[in-house]
């Protein structure tokens, strides 16, 4: 194949190309010297004159519009015969957007995306579609390769000369497509090259790669399929069963373990993808819209909080509890990258000898005063029971004056005994009446009550006037201080541990860089890779026979060919001590540590208008319940010297 080195432009102008930036099956890409902000690309064998055509009528539809979403040809290249032999377009700025929706891609390729990211890509890939259709085209060739993200969210789509172009009555057709991505109309065609496109057939991709952005990588018709044989990702398209659908039960589907629900995210958003998956979507115009998404996303990216236990979680206000944690949690994958900075700018503005003599410089509210006691024999009796008792003691004396009496008229007159002993009797029980029973047992309740309402408050007292939530509290807080003057040697304990898992790590981090989605393996193709992807398993490092096993359509055979596969790729590895390492250990060490960090700085922080306020009110409650105290150990007091006396 000769090697182009230099191409002749639309006004007659020649560029020189410099080295090759990318090749793909079609052409391969060149940077212009002349010019770093456009890139060539060039094929790699003569194209037709129809295609010579297309690239040139596109040339004449360039808009900034488009320009701004997708590398659209800018001006044609033509070989020394006046062929049109490749074009000029806007060079490539991010990555495969596969390495955003892949989680564990990620944490590597994009260490600061967060779901308000994911959601805020989403909405710019919706508006690329809403610019190309709103300028008459179809993409067609909906795949995961052909759209490039930025770290900052934005989205260009690639390989724009298979776009389905109309001009002037003209129309060029979009001869590829990948079947995974393309809509259940699609899914019995074997070429392209007759289809006329549809923006309704291009707002089913839009949905899959929606759904993969905010569902983890997981295609939506990748599940697993109840019912008998196997269910591979293009039949479930075809036969319309939505894994995630709320009425996946009657297509037999269920969504793999280990992944959200429509439920996690708002209605609408849902109510979007029933309907881009279902058969309603199938008539002209019935899926959803670039910009029916862009509204719904939008709205969605005002309705997100923040989880309460990790910053980098964030999630639809609609949920109670964060979805993040929970599928963390169930699959020991980690959702997103850690939302602490790993500079040293805290250190410089945090230092713990201040924050901790600030602390330290707050009052304790001491030991709670003992509980008052009032000595009874201070305390006289109540006018009352005085008075009472005088007259108890008075009919006490006369009570024996009927006996006395009785005794006496009887010896002088014996014949009436009978007389004398009923009139001492009446006599005797007339003095009884009046004893002041009736107050004594009044006092014995005033005296219950008193002791009972005594109880409550020393219960109070102590519940509440004690030390011990200043205690506890100081006690959390030099906790705090010892872990985060332990830091580093924490760091330098995890990085030894790293160190004895060297080579493990090493390989661990070899076999990562090989994704399935790069790899050549016999009979597995992209719907399959799709679905091992639903299931957790990206990389070389995630192929085992136990995790193959549970993914649908994955026998004996294809559990084979995985395994060599990942044979075949570690008997290159070659562990070098020498690499230390990995840095993207170290860095997840770095990351786990100034979190710890960053979590820490805040509890100390808050520490001393914490201990001061938890000291004050200690106090308040001691001031108040104190004469409350007294008041009630007097009324103790008395009640029980009033019972006594009577």
């Amino acid at each position: 194949m000769k090697i182009v080195t230099s191409a002749i432009i639309g006004n007659g102008r020649a560029v020189y190309l410099g080295d090759e930036l990318g090749r793909g099956g079609e052409g391969s890409v060149y940077e212009v010297k002349s010019d770093s902000t456009v890139v060539a690309k060039v094929y790699h064998q003569s194209i037709s004159v129809l295609k010579q055509e297309k690239i040139k009528t596109m040339v004449g539809l360039k808009n900034e519009s488009l320009l701004g979403f997708t590398t659209w040809p800018v001006d044609v290249l033509r070989n020394s015969n006046n062929q049109i032999i490749g074009f000029l377009m806007p060079r490539l700025a991010g990555k495969a957007i596969h390495s955003l929706y892949s989680p564990k891609t990620r944490l590597n390729e994009f260490p600061k995306a967060t779901f308000p990211f994911l959601i805020h890509t989403a909405a710019n890939l919706a508006r690329a579609f809403a610019t190309v259709h709103e300028s008459g085209h179809v993409i067609g060739d909906v795949n995961h390769g052909n759209f490039y993200v930025t770290d900052k969210g934005t989205v260009m789509i690639v390989d724009c000369d298979s776009f389905q172009i109309v001009s002037h009555g003209t129309q060029y057709k979009c001869e590829v497509g990948i079947p995974m991505y393309q809509p259940p109309e699609f899914q019995n065609i074997s070429s392209f090259r007759d289809v006329d496109r549809t923006y309704n057939h291009d707002n089913f991709g839009l949905a899959v790669f929606i759904f993969l952005l905010l569902f983890m990588g997981r295609h939506p018709f990748s599940g697993r399929y109840l019912g008998p044989g196997d269910m591979p990702i293009e039949k479930a398209i075809k036969e319309f069963r939505f894994a995630y659908s709320n009425s996946a039960a009657a297509k037999m589907m269920q969504p793999p373990p280990g992944t959200l629900t429509l439920k996690a995210m708002p209605s609408n958003i849902g109510t979007l993808f029933e309907r881009a998956f279902s058969t309603e979507g199938t008539g002209q115009g019935r899926r959803p819209s670039a910009k029916e998404w862009v509204a719904a996303l939008s709205s969605m990216a005002d309705q997100i909080k923040r989880c309460p236990h990790k910053e980098e979680h964030s999630f639809p206000n609609i949920l109670g509890s964060c979805p993040w944690c929970e599928l963390e949690g169930k699959t020991g994958v980690v959702l997103f990258p850690t939302l602490v900075a790993l500079s040293n700018q805290s250190l410089s503005t945090f230092r713990l000898e201040t924050v901790w003599a600030q602390i330290v410089a707050v009052s304790s509210p001491g030991v709670a005063p003992a509980l008052p006691i009032v000595p009874i024999k201070g305390i006289t009796p109540s006018k009352t029971v005085v008075e009472q008792a005088r007259a108890r003691k008075r009919k006490k004396y006369l009570s024996v004056v009927p006996s006395i009496l009785g005794v006496t008229l009887l010896f002088l007159y014996p014949a009436g005994w009978i007389f004398i002993v009923l009139a001492s009797f009446i006599f005797s029980m007339a003095l009884r009446d009046g004893d002041g029973s009736q107050l004594k047992q009044e006092l014995n309740q005033k005296y219950k009550e008193a002791e009972q309402a005594w109880n409550q408050l020393s219960t109070r007292w102590a519940r509440e006037a004690g030390q011990e939530a200043y205690s506890k509290k100081m006690s959390e807080l030099e906790n705090a201080r010892r872990e985060y003057q332990g830091l580093i040697g924490l760091r330098t304990e995890k990085i030894k541990q790293l160190e004895s898992q060297q080579r493990n790590r090493q390989l661990h981090a070899y076999l990562q860089r090989y994704r399935i989605e790069d790899a050549r393996i016999e009979g597995i193709g992209p719907s399959r890779k799709a679905t091992l992807e639903s299931f957790g398993i990206e990389t070389a490092s995630d192929i085992n026979a136990n995790a193959i096993r549970q993914v649908p359509g994955f026998g004996p055979s294809y559990t084979r060919k995985l395994t060599d596969w990942r044979n075949r790729v570690e008997r290159n590895f070659v562990f070098d001590p020498k690499l230390g390492i990995p840095q993207s250990d170290i860095a997840n060490v770095d990351r786990e540590i100034a979190a710890k960090r960053k979590k820490l700085e805040q509890e100390l922080l808050a520490g001393q208008s914490q201990l001061t306020q938890i000291s004050n009110q200690i106090k308040v409650r001691r001031n108040a319940i104190w004469p409350e105290l007294v008041n009630s150990a007097n009324r103790l007091a008395q009640a029980d010297v009033d019972r006594k006396t009577l």
